[in-house]
């Protein structure tokens, strides 16, 4: 959270509110929107109150009447307030506005802009706050047929083009070790890495809703959403429960022999995208594991365990 007067940044919104209330008691409004050139104002509605009576408000339809009754200011309600409102307890990420639940800050600041996104794409229903955004969305995803790298800008005629870009361009995988630098292209081989090479752990993830921890954000986020928010399940005929018909086709995978993900090189196909992109190591030339007692280097890590296992069984594998 950032102060739009001071320009401070807050990881809790206790002291977001705090540092207001000591800081900034007396502001210019002028000032809150030089800040934010385009696009709407982000606002703690937590503990909402008057500036100029301290009176406690529920939210900002009561503060609008308000000021308009109560201190004869000139306020249109049927113009854009130009803010979207937030509810910030301490670790729990919920909708002032429809009362969604979310594991993140960022998950729900996503959530929150899509109340006031005006602008929709008919052709895949993708919605935008400004009618340019929408122009250039129409323009890349159904206009245009080129793809883009995302890190060099090269411009690929194919989808596959630029798969095998990403595949053969270390410098353009967007996974980076804050430790050693080194880039990766999936968060997967990039986590691997991190416990391998400099023996740090993957953080653990506890529910805001209930006692349960989790070692995956993945797990945690498919907890939260199943028990934690509304949603309606989509099934599968094995009687597996998704949360979205996105989930439910990824699993069907395992109910079929269709094989659409090959592999460039050797041809041999896979039925998910995942395992075709563990399959690319075995044909790249940079090793990624090594053992650390004769000093052989393996693509895989199923390859250096079963080497560990076998050749030094009496050193512990993580």
């Amino acid at each position: 959270m950032v102060c739009v007067y001071c320009c401070d940044s807050f990881d809790d919104p206790s002291l977001f509110r705090k540092h207001m209330s000591e800081h900034h008691p007396d502001v210019k409004i002028s000032m809150a929107f030089a800040h934010v050139p385009d696009g709407y104002i982000k606002i703690d509605c937590t503990d909402l109150r008057c500036r100029i009576c301290s009176i406690s408000l529920n939210n900002l339809n009561d503060a609008i009447e308000h000021l308009v009754k109560v201190h004869r200011r000139k306020i249109d309600s049927t113009c854009d307030l130009g803010v979207q409102p937030f509810i910030l307890p301490d670790e729990k990420w919920e909708c002032s506005i429809c009362n969604s639940k979310f594991i993140t800050l960022c998950a729900l600041s996503a959530h929150t802009q899509s109340h006031f996104a005006k602008h929709t794409c008919e052709t895949c229903g993708k919605s935008y706050f400004y009618i340019k955004d929408l122009k250039t969305h129409i323009q890349m995803a159904h206009i245009c047929k080129q793809w883009i790298c995302v890190k060099c800008k090269a411009v690929f005629e194919t989808l596959d083009a630029k798969k095998k870009h990403l595949r053969d361009s270390p410098l353009c995988w967007s996974f980076t070790c804050t430790v050693c630098g080194e880039r990766f292209l999936t968060f997967t081989m990039k986590k691997a890495h991190r416990a391998q090479a400099h023996g740090i752990r993957p953080k653990s993830y506890v529910c805001s809703e209930c006692p349960k921890v989790f070692t995956c954000r993945g797990a945690y986020k498919n907890h939260f959403v199943a028990a934690h928010t509304k949603y309606e399940s989509v099934p599968c005929p094995c009687g597996k429960e998704f949360k979205s018909k996105a989930a439910l086709k990824k699993h069907m995978v395992v109910h079929s022999n269709d094989k659409v993900y090959s592999c460039t090189v050797c041809s041999k196909a896979f039925s998910r995208k995942k395992t075709l992109i563990q399959h690319m190591w075995i044909h790249s030339e940079r090793k990624r594991f090594e053992c650390v007692d004769c000093n052989k280097q393996f693509n895989q890590r199923v390859s250096w365990k079963t080497h560990m296992k076998s050749y030094h069984p009496g050193i512990a594998i993580t």
